[in-house]
C-alpha cells in the first residue's frame, strides 16, 4: 500500500482598501491577473474550467512554461475559488499544488484569506512566503493605487550580482531609519533582531546571524557582508542605496558578488530580497505589518 505523501499549508489573510467586487475581480478577471500576477493569462471560470497563467513573473515554472491549472471549485455569489497550481521545485520535479482562495466583507472593505497546500519536502517554507510576500504585495498595491512594485523576472538571466530598486513615497530619513535602527528592522524584516551597531567595524545582528557592517552613509547607504547567510559565497555583500526622487525615495538594494555567474532566480535570497523591499514598501507606506511573516506554516491532512 502506497504512504500517503506529508502535506503542509501556508495560510495567509490580507486586508485590501477596495469593495469585494472589485476584490473578487482581481482574481478572476484575465487583465486585472496580467498587471499584479503574471505575465499571460487565461481563465475559463467553471468548475473544471482553466485557470491558466504563465510567463516571467510567475515563481517555481520556467518562463516559457505553461502548464493547465485546473479550477477545482468555482462559487462567485460565495467569491470563493480553488485551483490545481503545477509548480516546479529548486530541484527541476514538475509538482501539483493546490490553492484556495476566499473573499470576504471586512467593514466596508474586503479581505483576502489564500491557503496553499504543497508536499511537505517539495518547497521549503521561505519559498512559499517569499512566493505569496511577492504576489499579495503586488495585489494589495495594485488594489489601492500605489505606484510600481518589485516583480522579479524568473527567467534564465545568469549574473555574478543582481540589484532590484523600488520607489516609496517615504523621504529617505525614513528609509535609512526603518534600515539601520531595531525598531525599524523588527517592523519589516526580522523582529528577532538584536544590534545594530553603525561604526566602522560595527556589527548587525539579526538575532539568528551576526553580520559586518561594511559601509554607512547617513540617509544614503547601507552595506553588510552576507557571508554567514550565503554559505557558499563568503564574500557576498548586501547595499541598500537611498536618492531623492519625485515626491519620495528611489530604494536600490545590490548584492554580489558571487563567485562565478548563476541563475539569478535560482536562488531563494533573489525573490527573498524582492520580498523583502515589497514589505518595506508596505510598511513605510501604511504601516501595515509585513505579509512575509503574517504566514503561518503548518502540517494539513484532509481526513
Amino acid at each position: 500500500m502506497a504512504t500517503e505523501k506529508k502535506k503542509k499549508r501556508a495560510s495567509v489573510t490580507v486586508d485590501v482598501r477596495v469593495p469585494t467586487k472589485i476584490a473578487w475581480r482581481a482574481i478572476t478577471d484575465e487583465r486585472e491577473m496580467q498587471i499584479w500576477f503574471a505575465q499571460h493569462v487565461h481563465v475559463d471560470l467553471k468548475k473544471d474550467g482553466f485557470y491558466n497563467f504563465s510567463g516571467k513573473y510567475v515563481p517555481f515554472l520556467s518562463y516559457d512554461e505553461n502548464p493547465e491549472q485546473k479550477i477545482l471549485e468555482f462559487d462567485e455569489d460565495e467569491m470563493n475559488l480553488s485551483f490545481e497550481w503545477k509548480l516546479r521545485t529548486r530541484e527541476g520535479e514538475i509538482i501539483d499544488t493546490v490553492v484556495k482562495y476566499r473573499i470576504s466583507p471586512m467593514n466596508e472593505f474586503s479581505r483576502l484569506d489564500i491557503d496553499h497546500i504543497v508536499g511537505v519536502d517539495d518547497l521549503s517554507d521561505d519559498d512559499l512566503r517569499n512566493l505569496w510576500t511577492i504576489l499579495l504585495n503586488g495585489f494589495v498595491f495594485h488594489m489601492e493605487g500605489a505606484s510600481a512594485w518589485v516583480r522579479p523576472e524568473f527567467t534564465p538571466r545568469k549574473s555574478t550580482d543582481f540589484q532590484l530598486e523600488i520607489w516609496t513615497a517615504a523621504h529617505k530619513e525614513d528609509v535609512y531609519q526603518t534600515l539601520t535602527t531595531i525598531e525599524g528592522i523588527k517592523a519589516f524584516f526580522a523582529p528577532q533582531v538584536k544590534e545594530v551597531k553603525l561604526e566602522e567595524g560595527g556589527m548587525l545582528d539579526l538575532g539568528y546571524d551576526k553580520l559586518p557592517i561594511l559601509e554607512f552613509e547617513e540617509n544614503s547607504k547601507f552595506a553588510f557582508g552576507w557571508r554567514e547567510v550565503a554559505g557558499e559565497d563568503p564574500n557576498l555583500t548586501v547595499t541598500w542605496e537611498l536618492k531623492d526622487e519625485g515626491n519620495g525615495t528611489r530604494i536600490s538594494l545590490h548584492e554580489g558578488t558571487f563567485d562565478e555567474p548563476i541563475v539569478l532566480s535560482s536562488r531563494p535570497d533573489y525573490d527573498g530580497w524582492a520580498a523583502v523591499m515589497n514589505d518595506l514598501k508596505r510598511y513605510l507606506e501604511t504601516r501595515r505589518h509585513p505579509i512575509f511573516l503574517s504566514i503561518l506554516i503548518e502540517p494539513f491532512s484532509e481526513r
